[in-house]
């Protein structure tokens, strides 16, 4: 079984060093910082949703997806419905889903809460 954590908005491809999390909130406390362990995984993640006209977070759900998870993604607004869509139709190659794996294992964030327990 996978746990996959979109971390408030930072594997969105939304946030960068460069665009961080609005400061001053708890998501900024814990995201900023570790925003440049992201960074290539974002990257990447954003390249593979380019060549298939799709956003980051689209790519992060296909590859939930691939996985054999069933993603539950916090709609918070209409046009993240048109992102699950998006997200349903993305075939992802098997390089499409071990790079950003690889990627993530060398970032090694954990954001865990110390609520929440190990799988």
């Amino acid at each position: 079984m996978y746990v996959i954590r979109f971390e408030q908005g930072a594997l969105t491809g939304r946030y960068s060093p460069a665009h961080p999390l609005p400061e001053g909130s708890s998501r900024a406390a814990v995201y900023n910082g570790i925003l440049p362990q992201l960074q290539s995984l974002t990257d990447r993640m954003g390249a593979i949703g380019e060549d298939r006209g799709a956003s980051a977070a689209d790519v992060a759900t296909a590859w939930a997806i691939a996985k054999g998870t069933t993603p539950i993604i916090g709609v918070t607004k209409a046009d993240y419905i048109d992102g699950l869509v998006r997200a349903h139709g993305i075939e992802l190659a098997d390089e499409d889903i071990a790079e950003p794996e690889a990627l993530a294992d060398a970032a090694d964030v954990d954001t865990r809460g110390s609520w929440e327990h190990g799988m």
